[in-house]
């Protein structure tokens, strides 16, 4: 008997927000702000998964994995957690590849462990190359009430060869579908942010912060859906200048159909981060920042483990901080592969 589509929707977008999330949202946070979010959440990751059967979803051990290349063109390179951008445009290639184990001891009760690398090489700018390590773990056990799970990243980022940042991501989330077509779930994290090779005589942005988000998915006749995400986080620096209080909000749309009998994955989305940084009275500079990303995707799949991917976003990062007050625009073509 074959899964319910609603079902198969959920699990595809638990699993590919789940990706995104670390992969996303530690990329943007490392470097490029502007990178394929979601976004993660993930994050917002680039992984696509097909929807499984019955049968597979009772086998104990599953592995999955994934191949990316693609070249993109950025309007203006960036470091955002730097608060630097070149004002230069230039273009890279991306690659990435995932592997992922998933242990399923019973029906309720699911684990997975993932390890992941993407790589961003600039033509010219070869200072701002990118190279960022994630680990993940998360495990999930599945009660009457909702599906309750804990989760755990790690990502490692290096900036033209030497380490730039180490991230860390601590979790508990509570997951539940709400009638026939609707499922909330919401997360908090514990997250620790630690930057390496730091210059002399710059402030230390070494930070911990605490992160609430709450996703609600609402799925239509066919497999289509829609996605609003809140969010809220507290980040505590070494620096109070780089103290801040963030609120968002994340809003995508997913339609998926045919085209000569291939599936066709196009996605919209739009997120807002406001940030509001310590004041002159706590020792910051009482700095604002309004952070708008748009986001247009379409996943082709040209065969049953091929995809070509085509994306563009643009990024209007305002902040009253010069070097934070910049616009991006990024489009990339690439393929992907997965088993």
């Amino acid at each position: 008997m074959k899964t319910p589509p609603l079902k198969r929707s959920l699990k595809k977008i638990v699993f590919v927000q789940e990706s995104r999330k670390y992969l996303a949202f530690a990329a943007a946070t490392a470097l490029i702000a502007s990178s394929t979010a979601y976004a993660s959440n993930n994050s917002q990751s680039k992984v696509t998964n097909d929807a499984r059967s019955t049968d597979e979803e009772k086998q104990a051990i599953s592995f999955s994995g994934s191949g990316y290349i693609g070249y993109r063109h950025d309007s203006n390179v960036s470091v955002s957690e730097l608060d630097t951008n070149s004002n230069v445009d230039d273009s890279a290639v991306q690659s990435e590849a995932q592997l992922r184990v998933s242990v399923k001891p019973t029906d309720k009760w699911e684990n997975e462990l993932s390890i992941s690398q993407v790589n961003t090489k600039y033509q010219t700018l070869s200072e701002f190359d990118l190279g960022l390590t994630t680990l993940s773990a998360s495990t999930k056990y599945a009660l009457d009430f909702a599906k309750l799970g804990a989760h755990y990243y790690h990502a490692s980022a290096k900036l033209a060869g030497r380490d730039f940042l180490t991230y860390q991501q601590y979790g508990l989330s509570a997951g539940k579908l709400v009638g026939q077509r609707a499922y909330l779930r919401i997360s908090s994290d514990l997250i620790d942010k630690k930057f390496e090779n730091r210059p002399e005589n710059t402030p230390i942005r070494d930070s911990e912060a605490v992160a609430v988000r709450s996703d609600l998915f609402y799925f239509f006749e066919g497999e289509d859906f829609f996605q609003i995400a809140l969010k809220y986080q507290n980040e505590d620096a070494q620096d109070n200048a780089f103290d801040f209080t963030g609120k968002g909000i994340d809003l995508a749309y997913t339609y998926p159909f045919a085209v000569f009998s291939k599936p066709l994955e196009l996605k919209v989305a739009y997120q807002l981060d406001m940030r509001d940084y310590a004041s002159e009275q706590d020792g910051g500079i009482g700095r604002e920042d309004d952070r708008h990303l748009v986001e247009m995707s379409a996943d082709y799949a040209v065969y049953d483990h091929v995809e070509i991917r085509l994306s563009t976003q643009y990024g209007d990062f305002a902040s009253t901080v010069d070097g934070a007050n910049y616009q991006e625009t990024i489009a990339e073509l690439g393929i992907n592969v997965h088993f």
